[in-house]
């Protein structure tokens, strides 16, 4: 069983001695509380009294899209990172978070029946791309961690940090070695949060990610052959960013009944008693906590894990329900609301040709769904064709060669919700 004791801050280091190939993170959160605590007095203290309030048997049923403004700080065309490796990235989160990423299969029959989906989603809102000249955002040489999230230090201020994701990309190189992947804060309002630290404040939340982890599948990461990185770092620390904290506890190794044990406040996740840093070969057997009943080895798979990219695969149901109660009860207001959803939506459908002769397309760019259902009204608003389907497609192909001619209106739901109507000629 999992305490409930949640760590503020996320750091992910790579490890400088092991080879390219085993080039896993390694957590940096204590360090980092501490840096903190210097700049509001008193954080470091407050985060041992926080606890969360659990809601286990709360299963969310719709589908949450949360607005992610990414923020491109670069010095360089390299680090000026193209469109369409943030676009890889977002798609990433979408399938590691639905559960619909392909190395889900490497999952450990053990650990089956544990791991389950969320129903969040993620939506890519803007891109922004700033200039800077600041060397890296290292905030060990800074003297200040948060740097990348100022305009005034050479960072980009964060967009309604209330009510979307800010992800800042850039250089979190330390000494100019590849060692910080990345890190985020956990939400604010937590229950206890005082001990007179403020931290962080609205403009600083959100997740900071090295430049060379951003991508997925189909568009690898710079770092995908030199670091083992595969777009994870992402999915891990906005885990960090709905609450979640490492399946050991950051208890430098203890387990239960040993002083200074701590452990992530999820019953469902195997105790650890360190993070995983090495490949999932020589780790599937490892074992660092003997529990009394139902003792299984190390999580490996699990994103709030530190083994490799190629590890990682699921979150634990119980990790599933806690996210889901922080989006619904503590970040409540990010997400897109209804109105500008169905907005957002409709400039991302196009029906095309139209005029249409014989057949038509769909096309939905940038949207996860589960369920899709589309009618095609005539001028008086009878429906002479539906179609469901439960497969999220960028593009459908639809036959019209038994209607008449004439004006159409389609109509898609998402979803059983969200509605899109466009307008088309058949002739």
């Amino acid at each position: 069983m999992k305490s409930k004791l949640l760590l503020s801050v996320s750091l992910l280091l790579i490890g400088m001695a092991l080879h390219a190939q085993q080039k896993v993170p390694k957590c940096g959160s204590a360090i980092y509380v501490k840096e903190l605590d210097q700049k509001y007095p008193g954080l470091e203290k407050a985060l041992k009294t926080i606890r969360f309030p659990e809601n286990k048997n709360k299963t969310r049923a719709a589908i949450v899209y949360i607005p992610v403004v990414v923020h491109v700080l670069y010095k360089n065309g390299q680090e000026n990172i193209p469109d369409v490796y943030i676009q890889a990235q977002i798609d990433q989160l979408n399938r590691c978070y639905g559960r619909t990423n392909s190395d889900t299969t490497n999952m450990r029959s053990i650990y089956q029946s544990r791991v389950g989906a969320t129903k969040i989603r993620f939506w890519l809102d803007q891109i922004r791309r700033v200039t800077t000249t600041i060397p890296n955002f290292d905030w060990n040489s800074l003297g200040a961690p948060d740097y990348v999230k100022e305009t005034a230090n050479g960072g980009d201020d964060a967009i309604s940090p209330s009510t979307k994701l800010n992800v800042w990309i850039c250089d979190l190189t330390i000494n100019g070695l590849d060692g910080l992947i990345g890190y985020a804060y956990p939400p604010a309002g937590l229950p206890n949060w005082g001990g007179g630290g403020n931290a962080p404040i609205p403009g600083y939340d959100g997740v900071v990610l090295d430049f060379q982890d951003v991508g997925g599948p189909n568009k690898h990461p710079y770092g995908y052959a030199s670091l083992g990185l595969r777009g994870k770092t992402l999915v891990h620390e906005v885990g960090h960013y709905l609450g979640l904290r490492h399946i050991w506890g950051d208890d430098g190794g203890a387990c239960t009944g040993q002083t200074n044990f701590e452990d992530d406040g999820i019953a469902d996740t195997p105790e650890a008693g360190g993070p995983s840093q090495d490949d999932c070969k020589n780790n599937a057997n490892n074992n660092s906590c003997i529990e009394a009943t139902g003792d299984l080895p190390d999580m490996v798979e699990d994103y709030m894990d530190y083994s490799s990219g190629d590890c990682q695969n699921s979150f634990t149901k119980g990790q599933v329900t806690f996210m889901e109660n922080v989006i619904d009860n503590i970040r409540s207001t990010v997400r897109i609301p209804t109105a500008i959803h169905e907005f957002d939506i409709a400039s991302s459908v196009s029906v095309y040709p139209n005029p249409a002769n014989e057949e038509f397309c769909i096309r939905l760019n940038n949207l996860n769904f589960e369920k899709l259902e589309i009618s095609i009204k005539n001028s008086v608003g009878q429906v002479v064709k539906k179609i469901t389907s439960h497969e999220s497609k960028e593009q459908y192909t639809i036959s019209i060669q038994d209607l008449a001619k004439g004006m159409y209106f389609v109509t898609l739901q998402l979803d059983d919700k969200t509605q899109v109507t466009k307008n088309i000629i058949f002739n």
